[in-house]
């Protein structure tokens, strides 16, 4: 075998390699974020993570190094994106009117909230307490959002859109409003016998919010 075969053999194994590596590595992730917001950081173990990934406990270790590690890449995942999202729409409804921009953000939101809908079971769970974790989740994936929302959310108010009050009450009043009808999907599904992640019930949804504070 020449030594030009030899190389490719080698960069084609170390790709398959590679692959299989980060495959592992998101199923682990994927579990993970399923255990953690369904029994938190404490009541989550890695056995169940590696269970529920079909993976070897041990590959937990060789990819995260510890458990916060792996917490921190699970919420990482569901967070991906947001605040970039909703700075590319910021500047592209940024000569709309205020009513405009207020309601495609709730819209967003709560199509964003059908789509992962651990975030806020993720968000619940570490927000009970003031903890290490509670506080880089704050400042590395909520504060922003928070401080793109506070300002069409004072220019709201500003218009006699929204009734005076701070923004940080609105932000919870429309986070909440938006995504509980999804991280409890359970619930709904039993109380109606509705699918929350029928594509027509998330349209209503939005709809409902959007005309429930812009009404």
């Amino acid at each position: 075998m020449s030594t030009v075969k030899k190389g490719a053999d080698a960069r084609g194994k170390a790709k398959t390699t590679e692959g299989k590596s980060a495959a592992t590595r998101e199923a682990i992730v994927r579990a993970a974020l399923e255990v953690f917001s369904a029994h938190g950081f404490e009541g989550a173990s890695t056995r169940q993570i590696a269970a529920l990934a079909g993976e070897n406990q041990g590959l937990i270790t060789y990819h995260f190094s510890s458990k916060e590690n792996l917490w921190k890449a699970a919420v990482d995942s569901v967070f991906a994106g947001v605040q970039r999202e909703l700075s590319e729409r910021a500047k592209v409804l940024a000569d709309a009117d205020i009513r405009t921009r207020l309601r495609l953000w709730i819209i967003f939101l709560v199509r964003y909230a059908a789509s992962r809908p651990e975030q806020m079971r993720l968000m619940v769970q570490e927000g009970k307490a003031d903890s290490p974790r509670m506080k880089w989740l704050v400042d590395t994936h909520i504060r922003g959002p928070f401080e793109m929302a506070a300002p069409m959310i004072r220019e709201a108010v500003d218009a006699g859109i929204l009734p005076d009050a701070a923004p940080v009450h609105y932000f919870y009043i429309i986070v909440g409003a938006c995504s509980l009808f999804f991280s409890s999907a359970p619930e709904v599904h039993r109380l109606t016998g509705d699918d929350p992640f029928d594509d027509a019930t998330i349209e209503a949804h939005a709809e409902a919010v959007a005309n429930l504070v812009l009404r």
